[in-house]
Protein backbone atom coordinates (compact mmCIF):
# COMPACT_ATOMS: atom_id res chain seq x y z
CA UNK A 1 0.00 0.00 0.00
CA UNK A 2 2.70 2.41 0.78
CA UNK A 3 4.44 1.88 -2.23
CA UNK A 4 1.11 3.10 -4.29
CA UNK A 5 0.74 5.90 -2.34
CA UNK A 6 3.45 8.17 -4.21
CA UNK A 7 2.49 6.60 -8.06
CA UNK A 8 -1.14 7.82 -7.25
CA UNK A 9 0.19 11.37 -6.07
CA UNK A 10 1.80 11.92 -9.36
CA UNK A 11 -1.07 10.89 -11.12
CA UNK A 12 -3.25 13.93 -9.22
CA UNK A 13 -1.12 16.55 -11.63
CA UNK A 14 -2.37 14.93 -14.77
CA UNK A 15 -6.10 14.95 -13.68
CA UNK A 16 -6.18 18.26 -13.21
CA UNK A 17 -4.88 19.48 -16.23
CA UNK A 18 -7.38 16.76 -17.93
CA UNK A 19 -10.31 18.54 -16.56
CA UNK A 20 -9.27 22.20 -18.76
CA UNK A 21 -9.00 19.93 -21.51
CA UNK A 22 -12.22 18.16 -21.48
CA UNK A 23 -14.00 21.34 -20.45
CA UNK A 24 -12.78 22.80 -23.44
CA UNK A 25 -13.79 20.11 -25.87
CA UNK A 26 -17.07 20.79 -24.27
CA UNK A 27 -17.64 24.41 -25.08
CA UNK A 28 -15.89 23.85 -28.39
CA UNK A 29 -18.88 20.78 -29.14
CA UNK A 30 -21.55 23.16 -28.01
CA UNK A 31 -20.36 26.06 -30.18
CA UNK A 32 -19.84 23.90 -32.90
CA UNK A 33 -23.92 23.00 -32.40
CA UNK A 34 -25.27 26.44 -31.92
CA UNK A 35 -23.15 27.05 -35.13
CA UNK A 36 -24.47 23.95 -37.22
CA UNK A 37 -27.85 25.30 -35.74
CA UNK A 38 -27.73 29.22 -37.14
CA UNK A 39 -25.50 27.70 -40.32
CA UNK A 40 -24.07 31.08 -40.10
CA UNK A 41 -27.29 32.67 -41.97
CA UNK A 42 -27.95 36.00 -41.64
CA UNK A 43 -30.66 36.96 -43.85
CA UNK A 44 -30.74 41.07 -44.50
CA UNK A 45 -33.71 43.40 -45.58
CA UNK A 46 -32.41 43.45 -49.03
CA UNK A 47 -32.50 39.58 -49.25
CA UNK A 48 -35.83 39.30 -47.86
CA UNK A 49 -37.32 41.78 -49.99
CA UNK A 50 -35.71 39.95 -52.82
CA UNK A 51 -36.90 36.04 -51.79
CA UNK A 52 -40.54 37.79 -51.57
CA UNK A 53 -40.00 39.11 -55.08
CA UNK A 54 -38.99 35.94 -56.07
CA UNK A 55 -41.78 34.29 -54.42
CA UNK A 56 -44.26 36.55 -56.31
CA UNK A 57 -42.63 35.62 -59.85
CA UNK A 58 -42.50 31.87 -59.05
CA UNK A 59 -46.32 31.69 -58.06
CA UNK A 60 -47.73 34.54 -59.99
CA UNK A 61 -45.34 35.18 -62.63
CA UNK A 62 -45.36 39.40 -61.86
CA UNK A 63 -43.81 40.90 -58.76
CA UNK A 64 -46.65 42.52 -57.82
CA UNK A 65 -48.13 41.32 -54.68
CA UNK A 66 -51.68 39.44 -55.65
CA UNK A 67 -53.17 40.69 -52.80
CA UNK A 68 -56.88 40.21 -54.45
CA UNK A 69 -56.28 37.07 -56.32
CA UNK A 70 -58.93 34.75 -55.94
CA UNK A 71 -58.87 31.40 -57.81
CA UNK A 72 -60.18 27.52 -57.91
CA UNK A 73 -57.40 25.59 -59.51
CA UNK A 74 -59.78 22.69 -58.85
CA UNK A 75 -56.65 21.03 -57.18
CA UNK A 76 -58.42 20.10 -54.10
CA UNK A 77 -57.76 23.39 -52.13
CA UNK A 78 -60.57 25.10 -53.11
CA UNK A 79 -60.15 28.82 -53.78
CA UNK A 80 -56.68 29.80 -53.26
CA UNK A 81 -56.61 33.46 -52.19
CA UNK A 82 -54.28 36.53 -52.35
CA UNK A 83 -50.61 36.79 -52.41
CA UNK A 84 -50.14 33.26 -50.39
CA UNK A 85 -52.28 31.18 -52.34
CA UNK A 86 -54.09 30.91 -48.58
CA UNK A 87 -56.18 28.00 -49.03
CA UNK A 88 -60.20 27.53 -48.11
CA UNK A 89 -59.84 23.90 -47.59
CA UNK A 90 -56.38 23.76 -45.81
CA UNK A 91 -57.70 26.89 -43.39
CA UNK A 92 -54.94 29.23 -44.23
CA UNK A 93 -58.00 31.85 -45.68
CA UNK A 94 -59.23 31.66 -41.82
CA UNK A 95 -55.52 32.54 -40.60
CA UNK A 96 -55.85 35.68 -42.62
CA UNK A 97 -59.37 36.67 -41.64
CA UNK A 98 -58.72 35.82 -38.08
CA UNK A 99 -55.71 38.08 -37.90
CA UNK A 100 -57.55 40.82 -39.97
CA UNK A 101 -60.28 40.62 -37.66
CA UNK A 102 -58.46 41.01 -34.29
CA UNK A 103 -56.87 44.15 -35.69
CA UNK A 104 -59.91 45.74 -36.89
CA UNK A 105 -63.05 44.02 -35.72
CA UNK A 106 -66.11 42.59 -37.51
CA UNK A 107 -65.86 42.94 -41.20
CA UNK A 108 -67.63 41.63 -44.11
CA UNK A 109 -65.38 38.52 -44.08
CA UNK A 110 -65.84 37.46 -40.67
CA UNK A 111 -69.59 37.85 -40.98
CA UNK A 112 -70.61 36.33 -43.67
CA UNK A 113 -68.05 33.59 -44.02
CA UNK A 114 -65.51 32.72 -41.48
CA UNK A 115 -68.67 29.95 -40.07
CA UNK A 116 -68.47 28.56 -43.26
CA UNK A 117 -64.86 28.29 -43.88
CA UNK A 118 -64.47 26.94 -40.39
CA UNK A 119 -66.57 23.74 -41.43
CA UNK A 120 -64.60 23.59 -44.85
CA UNK A 121 -61.16 23.55 -43.10
CA UNK A 122 -61.94 20.87 -40.19
CA UNK A 123 -63.30 18.39 -43.75
CA UNK A 124 -60.31 19.53 -45.51
CA UNK A 125 -63.26 20.19 -48.03
CA UNK A 126 -62.51 21.46 -51.83
CA UNK A 127 -66.01 22.76 -51.63
CA UNK A 128 -66.39 26.05 -53.33
CA UNK A 129 -70.39 26.20 -53.39
CA UNK A 130 -71.08 27.77 -49.99
CA UNK A 131 -68.82 30.79 -50.71
CA UNK A 132 -71.19 32.69 -52.82
CA UNK A 133 -69.71 36.11 -52.11
CA UNK A 134 -66.27 35.17 -51.06
CA UNK A 135 -64.24 36.24 -54.16
CA UNK A 136 -65.64 39.85 -54.42
CA UNK A 137 -65.63 40.26 -50.47
CA UNK A 138 -61.98 39.33 -50.62
CA UNK A 139 -61.20 41.61 -53.26
CA UNK A 140 -62.40 44.47 -51.65
CA UNK A 141 -61.56 43.73 -48.58
CA UNK A 142 -57.74 43.86 -50.07
CA UNK A 143 -58.09 47.84 -51.07
CA UNK A 144 -57.65 48.14 -47.24
CA UNK A 145 -53.86 48.18 -45.92
CA UNK A 146 -54.36 46.39 -42.81
CA UNK A 147 -56.05 43.49 -44.93
CA UNK A 148 -52.92 43.54 -47.45
CA UNK A 149 -50.75 43.40 -43.95
CA UNK A 150 -52.85 40.32 -42.39
CA UNK A 151 -51.47 38.63 -45.33
CA UNK A 152 -47.98 39.70 -45.19
CA UNK A 153 -48.28 38.25 -41.43
CA UNK A 154 -49.70 35.19 -41.72
CA UNK A 155 -47.57 34.62 -45.17
CA UNK A 156 -44.52 35.20 -42.43
CA UNK A 157 -45.91 33.09 -39.42
CA UNK A 158 -46.99 29.81 -42.38
CA UNK A 159 -44.31 29.68 -43.96
CA UNK A 160 -41.16 32.10 -44.21
CA UNK A 161 -40.48 31.63 -40.64
CA UNK A 162 -40.87 27.95 -40.77
CA UNK A 163 -38.59 27.86 -43.88
CA UNK A 164 -36.30 29.79 -42.06
CA UNK A 165 -35.64 27.43 -38.94
CA UNK A 166 -35.75 24.16 -41.56
CA UNK A 167 -32.74 25.89 -43.63
CA UNK A 168 -30.53 26.67 -40.34
CA UNK A 169 -31.87 22.85 -38.79
CA UNK A 170 -30.04 21.65 -42.34
CA UNK A 171 -27.25 23.74 -42.08
CA UNK A 172 -27.91 25.82 -45.20
CA UNK A 173 -26.18 28.90 -45.46
CA UNK A 174 -27.03 31.00 -48.10
CA UNK A 175 -30.17 32.90 -48.37
CA UNK A 176 -31.08 31.56 -51.76
CA UNK A 177 -30.69 28.20 -50.26
CA UNK A 178 -33.63 29.70 -48.08
CA UNK A 179 -35.67 30.74 -51.02
CA UNK A 180 -35.67 27.32 -51.94
CA UNK A 181 -36.89 25.75 -49.02
CA UNK A 182 -39.39 28.90 -48.59
CA UNK A 183 -41.00 28.30 -52.21
CA UNK A 184 -40.97 24.39 -51.57
CA UNK A 185 -42.47 24.67 -48.62
CA UNK A 186 -45.38 27.28 -50.27
CA UNK A 187 -45.85 24.71 -52.75
CA UNK A 188 -45.70 21.25 -51.09
CA UNK A 189 -46.54 21.84 -47.57
CA UNK A 190 -44.50 20.30 -44.19
CA UNK A 191 -46.38 16.90 -43.12
CA UNK A 192 -45.39 13.37 -43.86
CA UNK A 193 -46.93 12.86 -47.08
CA UNK A 194 -44.76 11.46 -50.05
CA UNK A 195 -45.42 14.94 -51.98
CA UNK A 196 -44.44 17.26 -49.05
CA UNK A 197 -40.93 18.93 -47.78
CA UNK A 198 -39.70 16.38 -45.35
CA UNK A 199 -39.90 13.74 -47.84
CA UNK A 200 -38.16 15.58 -50.65
CA UNK A 201 -35.59 16.40 -47.90
CA UNK A 202 -35.04 13.02 -47.47
CA UNK A 203 -34.90 11.58 -51.12
CA UNK A 204 -32.71 14.56 -51.63
CA UNK A 205 -29.94 13.62 -49.28
CA UNK A 206 -29.94 10.04 -50.82
CA UNK A 207 -29.28 10.90 -53.98
CA UNK A 208 -27.07 13.65 -53.19
CA UNK A 209 -24.97 11.35 -50.70
CA UNK A 210 -25.88 12.87 -47.76
CA UNK A 211 -26.76 16.45 -45.55
CA UNK A 212 -24.99 20.08 -46.32
CA UNK A 213 -22.32 19.57 -44.77
CA UNK A 214 -21.26 16.32 -46.04
CA UNK A 215 -21.57 17.49 -49.59
CA UNK A 216 -21.56 20.80 -50.56
CA UNK A 217 -24.71 23.49 -50.27
CA UNK A 218 -24.93 23.60 -53.86
CA UNK A 219 -24.99 19.94 -54.31
CA UNK A 220 -27.24 18.97 -52.18
CA UNK A 221 -29.85 22.13 -53.28
CA UNK A 222 -28.71 20.66 -57.16
CA UNK A 223 -30.35 17.08 -55.47
CA UNK A 224 -33.38 18.73 -53.94
CA UNK A 225 -34.44 20.57 -56.83
CA UNK A 226 -33.96 17.78 -58.39
CA UNK A 227 -36.31 15.22 -56.28
CA UNK A 228 -38.70 18.06 -56.47
CA UNK A 229 -38.63 18.17 -60.17
CA UNK A 230 -39.66 14.35 -59.89
CA UNK A 231 -42.22 14.64 -57.38
CA UNK A 232 -43.97 17.90 -59.49
CA UNK A 233 -43.73 15.44 -62.29
CA UNK A 234 -45.24 12.46 -61.03
CA UNK A 235 -47.37 13.28 -57.67
CA UNK A 236 -48.19 10.50 -55.51
CA UNK A 237 -51.67 12.86 -54.59
CA UNK A 238 -53.62 12.19 -58.32
CA UNK A 239 -55.50 15.25 -57.07
CA UNK A 240 -52.29 17.50 -58.45
CA UNK A 241 -51.43 15.08 -61.42
CA UNK A 242 -53.40 17.55 -63.64
CA UNK A 243 -51.52 20.52 -61.99
CA UNK A 244 -48.00 20.00 -61.05
CA UNK A 245 -46.27 18.80 -64.39
CA UNK A 246 -46.89 22.22 -65.26
CA UNK A 247 -45.19 24.03 -62.52
CA UNK A 248 -41.92 22.43 -63.71
CA UNK A 249 -40.14 25.85 -64.42
CA UNK A 250 -40.56 27.04 -60.70
CA UNK A 251 -37.80 24.74 -59.24
CA UNK A 252 -36.18 25.05 -62.59
CA UNK A 253 -36.03 28.78 -61.99
CA UNK A 254 -34.17 28.44 -58.85
CA UNK A 255 -32.31 26.03 -60.17
CA UNK A 256 -30.86 28.32 -62.62
CA UNK A 257 -30.12 31.04 -59.76
CA UNK A 258 -27.56 28.20 -58.43
CA UNK A 259 -26.44 27.59 -61.49
CA UNK A 260 -25.49 31.61 -61.71
CA UNK A 261 -23.92 32.07 -58.50
CA UNK A 262 -27.11 34.06 -56.67
CA UNK A 263 -26.03 32.64 -53.58
CA UNK A 264 -26.42 36.13 -51.97
CA UNK A 265 -29.22 36.75 -53.75
CA UNK A 266 -28.26 40.74 -54.64
CA UNK A 267 -30.02 42.23 -56.89
CA UNK A 268 -30.50 43.00 -59.67
CA UNK A 269 -31.05 38.97 -60.46
CA UNK A 270 -33.04 38.29 -63.41
CA UNK A 271 -35.48 35.49 -63.52
CA UNK A 272 -37.62 34.28 -66.38
CA UNK A 273 -39.94 31.18 -64.94
CA UNK A 274 -42.74 31.43 -67.63
CA UNK A 275 -41.47 33.59 -70.09
CA UNK A 276 -42.17 36.97 -68.68
CA UNK A 277 -38.88 38.57 -67.56
CA UNK A 278 -38.61 40.08 -63.76
CA UNK A 279 -35.74 41.87 -62.33
CA UNK A 280 -35.73 41.49 -58.78
CA UNK A 281 -34.19 45.00 -57.41
CA UNK A 282 -34.71 44.61 -53.73
CA UNK A 283 -36.57 47.01 -53.82
CA UNK A 284 -40.04 47.32 -51.34
CA UNK A 285 -43.51 47.55 -53.79
CA UNK A 286 -45.06 50.95 -53.51
CA UNK A 287 -47.81 51.26 -50.35
CA UNK A 288 -50.49 51.73 -50.04
CA UNK A 289 -51.30 51.57 -53.37
CA UNK A 290 -52.90 48.09 -54.76
CA UNK A 291 -52.35 47.10 -58.08
CA UNK A 292 -54.65 44.30 -58.54
CA UNK A 293 -57.47 45.11 -60.87
CA UNK A 294 -60.03 42.61 -58.99
CA UNK A 295 -60.30 45.51 -56.34
CA UNK A 296 -60.70 48.16 -59.27
CA UNK A 297 -63.40 46.70 -60.90
CA UNK A 298 -65.90 46.05 -58.19
CA UNK A 299 -65.24 49.85 -56.48
CA UNK A 300 -67.70 50.58 -59.31
CA UNK A 301 -68.19 53.41 -61.92
CA UNK A 302 -67.61 56.03 -59.31
CA UNK A 303 -64.34 54.96 -58.49
CA UNK A 304 -61.06 56.99 -59.68
CA UNK A 305 -59.21 55.85 -62.85
CA UNK A 306 -57.88 52.04 -62.30
CA UNK A 307 -53.86 51.89 -62.42
CA UNK A 308 -52.51 51.08 -66.23
CA UNK A 309 -50.58 47.90 -66.47
CA UNK A 310 -47.27 48.00 -64.69
CA UNK A 311 -44.26 49.05 -67.28
CA UNK A 312 -42.61 45.82 -67.78
CA UNK A 313 -38.55 45.19 -66.91
CA UNK A 314 -35.98 45.98 -69.57
CA UNK A 315 -35.32 43.66 -71.75
CA UNK A 316 -38.79 41.78 -71.03
CA UNK A 317 -41.52 40.86 -73.58
CA UNK A 318 -44.10 43.52 -74.46
CA UNK A 319 -46.90 41.92 -76.33
CA UNK A 320 -49.84 39.77 -74.84
CA UNK A 321 -48.02 38.45 -71.84
CA UNK A 322 -48.78 41.69 -70.06
CA UNK A 323 -51.22 41.79 -67.62
CA UNK A 324 -54.45 43.47 -69.07
CA UNK A 325 -54.94 47.12 -69.05
CA UNK A 326 -57.61 48.25 -66.69
CA UNK A 327 -59.10 51.35 -68.23
CA UNK A 328 -60.49 54.33 -66.68
CA UNK A 329 -64.65 53.94 -65.98
CA UNK A 330 -65.75 55.94 -68.99
CA UNK A 331 -69.67 56.17 -70.41
CA UNK A 332 -67.87 56.84 -74.07
CA UNK A 333 -64.99 55.35 -75.71
CA UNK A 334 -63.12 55.92 -78.84
CA UNK A 335 -62.64 53.40 -81.62
CA UNK A 336 -59.54 53.32 -83.68
CA UNK A 337 -61.06 55.48 -86.36
CA UNK A 338 -61.54 58.36 -83.34
CA UNK A 339 -65.36 57.96 -83.47
CA UNK A 340 -67.72 57.06 -80.31
CA UNK A 341 -68.19 53.26 -80.37
CA UNK A 342 -71.23 53.12 -78.84
CA UNK A 343 -71.83 49.53 -78.64
CA UNK A 344 -68.51 49.00 -77.59
CA UNK A 345 -68.57 51.56 -74.46
CA UNK A 346 -71.90 50.28 -73.23
CA UNK A 347 -71.62 46.26 -73.40
CA UNK A 348 -67.78 45.83 -73.65
CA UNK A 349 -66.19 44.48 -70.19
CA UNK A 350 -62.51 43.67 -68.54
CA UNK A 351 -61.03 39.94 -68.55
CA UNK A 352 -60.84 38.92 -64.93
CA UNK A 353 -61.11 36.00 -63.28
CA UNK A 354 -64.48 34.34 -62.53
CA UNK A 355 -66.43 36.81 -65.38
CA UNK A 356 -68.71 35.01 -67.76
CA UNK A 357 -68.87 36.20 -70.57
CA UNK A 358 -69.52 36.00 -74.74
CA UNK A 359 -66.91 36.68 -77.47
CA UNK A 360 -68.05 38.62 -80.28
CA UNK A 361 -66.41 38.99 -83.41
CA UNK A 362 -66.51 42.65 -85.15
CA UNK A 363 -69.17 40.40 -87.29
CA UNK A 364 -71.99 40.54 -84.01
CA UNK A 365 -71.49 36.63 -83.97
CA UNK A 366 -70.11 34.69 -80.96
CA UNK A 367 -67.57 32.18 -80.42
CA UNK A 368 -68.93 28.82 -79.41
CA UNK A 369 -68.81 25.18 -79.64
CA UNK A 370 -70.13 23.42 -83.20
CA UNK A 371 -73.10 21.67 -82.39
CA UNK A 372 -73.34 22.82 -78.54
CA UNK A 373 -71.07 19.44 -78.45
CA UNK A 374 -70.07 18.20 -74.77
CA UNK A 375 -66.76 16.32 -76.81
CA UNK A 376 -63.02 16.50 -76.28
CA UNK A 377 -62.01 17.81 -80.15
CA UNK A 378 -65.23 19.77 -80.87
CA UNK A 379 -64.42 22.70 -82.90
CA UNK A 380 -64.60 26.51 -82.10
CA UNK A 381 -66.68 28.58 -84.66
CA UNK A 382 -68.75 31.60 -84.84
CA UNK A 383 -72.70 30.94 -84.08
CA UNK A 384 -75.71 33.64 -83.87
CA UNK A 385 -77.02 31.70 -81.02
CA UNK A 386 -76.84 33.26 -77.63
CA UNK A 387 -76.76 29.28 -75.17
CA UNK A 388 -74.41 28.46 -72.73
CA UNK A 389 -72.62 27.17 -75.73
CA UNK A 390 -71.65 30.61 -76.43
CA UNK A 391 -70.91 31.80 -73.21
CA UNK A 392 -67.21 31.45 -71.24
CA UNK A 393 -65.84 31.39 -67.70
CA UNK A 394 -62.53 33.47 -67.40
CA UNK A 395 -60.05 32.02 -65.00
CA UNK A 396 -57.01 33.15 -64.44
CA UNK A 397 -53.99 31.36 -65.63
CA UNK A 398 -49.83 32.77 -66.03
CA UNK A 399 -48.63 35.22 -66.91
CA UNK A 400 -51.80 37.62 -66.64
CA UNK A 401 -53.60 35.51 -69.03
CA UNK A 402 -56.52 33.12 -68.93
CA UNK A 403 -58.46 30.20 -69.35
CA UNK A 404 -61.57 30.27 -70.94
CA UNK A 405 -64.10 26.97 -69.64
CA UNK A 406 -67.11 26.44 -71.58
CA UNK A 407 -70.15 27.26 -69.30
CA UNK A 408 -72.19 24.26 -71.01
CA UNK A 409 -69.59 21.51 -71.62
CA UNK A 410 -67.25 22.60 -69.03
CA UNK A 411 -64.14 22.40 -71.66
CA UNK A 412 -61.66 24.80 -72.19
CA UNK A 413 -61.04 27.08 -75.27
CA UNK A 414 -57.98 24.82 -76.66
CA UNK A 415 -54.87 25.16 -79.39
CA UNK A 416 -54.42 21.47 -80.66
CA UNK A 417 -51.12 20.10 -79.75
CA UNK A 418 -50.28 23.54 -79.19
CA UNK A 419 -49.42 23.54 -82.77
CA UNK A 420 -47.67 26.61 -84.81
CA UNK A 421 -49.90 26.20 -88.19
CA UNK A 422 -51.38 29.17 -89.36
CA UNK A 423 -55.20 28.32 -90.12
CA UNK A 424 -55.42 25.52 -87.55
CA UNK A 425 -59.20 25.40 -86.03
CA UNK A 426 -59.51 26.00 -82.34
CA UNK A 427 -61.11 23.00 -80.59
CA UNK A 428 -62.56 22.57 -77.07
CA UNK A 429 -60.64 20.02 -74.55
CA UNK A 430 -60.40 18.67 -70.87
CA UNK A 431 -59.65 21.76 -68.86
CA UNK A 432 -56.15 21.87 -67.14
CA UNK A 433 -55.27 24.82 -64.86
CA UNK A 434 -51.98 26.23 -66.41
CA UNK A 435 -51.57 24.21 -69.34
CA UNK A 436 -50.38 26.71 -72.19
CA UNK A 437 -52.39 25.49 -74.89
CA UNK A 438 -55.26 26.65 -73.02
CA UNK A 439 -54.00 30.11 -71.66
CA UNK A 440 -55.41 33.00 -73.59
CA UNK A 441 -54.10 36.62 -73.53
CA UNK A 442 -55.87 40.14 -73.85
CA UNK A 443 -54.16 42.30 -75.23
CA UNK A 444 -56.36 46.05 -75.47
CA UNK A 445 -56.44 47.45 -78.63
CA UNK A 446 -59.01 50.73 -77.74
CA UNK A 447 -62.76 51.27 -77.73
CA UNK A 448 -63.18 48.27 -75.42
CA UNK A 449 -61.70 45.95 -78.05
CA UNK A 450 -58.59 43.00 -77.97
CA UNK A 451 -56.85 40.27 -79.67
CA UNK A 452 -56.51 37.17 -77.99
CA UNK A 453 -53.68 35.63 -78.56
CA UNK A 454 -52.75 32.00 -77.13
CA UNK A 455 -49.65 31.60 -74.37
CA UNK A 456 -48.02 29.03 -76.04
CA UNK A 457 -47.19 30.66 -79.92
CA UNK A 458 -48.86 34.17 -78.90
CA UNK A 459 -51.13 33.04 -82.83
CA UNK A 460 -54.40 35.34 -82.75
CA UNK A 461 -57.80 34.11 -82.69
CA UNK A 462 -58.88 34.55 -85.95
CA UNK A 463 -62.38 34.46 -87.86
CA UNK A 464 -61.64 32.46 -91.36
CA UNK A 465 -61.37 34.66 -94.39
CA UNK A 466 -63.50 37.03 -92.39
CA UNK A 467 -66.54 35.39 -92.38
CA UNK A 468 -69.75 36.39 -90.64
CA UNK A 469 -72.38 32.73 -91.13
CA UNK A 470 -72.79 30.56 -88.24
CA UNK A 471 -70.60 27.61 -88.57
CA UNK A 472 -67.39 29.62 -89.94
CA UNK A 473 -64.32 28.23 -87.94
CA UNK A 474 -62.22 30.11 -85.52
CA UNK A 475 -58.94 29.64 -86.27
CA UNK A 476 -55.12 31.10 -85.41
CA UNK A 477 -53.10 32.96 -87.49
CA UNK A 478 -49.58 34.42 -86.57
CA UNK A 479 -49.75 38.58 -86.05
CA UNK A 480 -49.29 41.64 -83.85
CA UNK A 481 -51.25 41.21 -80.95
CA UNK A 482 -51.27 45.12 -80.47
CA UNK A 483 -52.33 45.47 -84.28
CA UNK A 484 -54.99 42.83 -85.18
CA UNK A 485 -57.29 43.36 -88.59
CA UNK A 486 -60.63 43.06 -87.86
CA UNK A 487 -60.93 39.73 -88.23
CA UNK A 488 -58.79 39.06 -84.97
CA UNK A 489 -60.70 41.83 -83.04
CA UNK A 490 -63.19 40.76 -79.97
CA UNK A 491 -65.31 42.53 -77.44
CA UNK A 492 -65.74 40.77 -73.98
CA UNK A 493 -69.91 40.70 -72.85
CA UNK A 494 -70.85 40.02 -69.53
CA UNK A 495 -73.51 37.51 -68.58
CA UNK A 496 -76.24 38.46 -65.84
CA UNK A 497 -74.74 35.34 -63.19
CA UNK A 498 -71.59 36.68 -63.70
Amino acid sequence: MTQDQPAARRRAPFRLLLLPVVLAIMVGAAFFAVNRLSGGLTITAEQRTVMEQLRSALMHDTLVPQYARVVNQFDARGYVLGTGDFSTAGGEAIEVIQTYTARVGPNMLSRSHLATLTTLRNDNSPKVDALAGLPDAWRLSSQDPRFRQAQDDVLENLYYSPALKISKDLGLTTALGVAVIYDTLLQHGNASNPDDLPSIQYRASRRAGGEPGKVTEHEWLKAFLAEREVTLASPADERYSSIWPYNLDRPRALEKLIDEGHDDLSPPITVQPYGTVHVLDGRPPASPAVHDTGAALLAGPSSAAAPAAATPPPGSPQSSVAAPHVPASNSKSLDASGSRDRRSADTAVTPRDGLVVRIAATSGKWVGVAAAAADDGAGIVLSGNTGLAQQWRIVESHSGCFHLINVKSGKALDNPDGTWTNGVQMQQWEYFWGNYNQSWCFTPIGGGRYSISNLTNRYLLDVRVGGAGDGTPIQQWGADPAAPNSHQTWRLVAQPDS
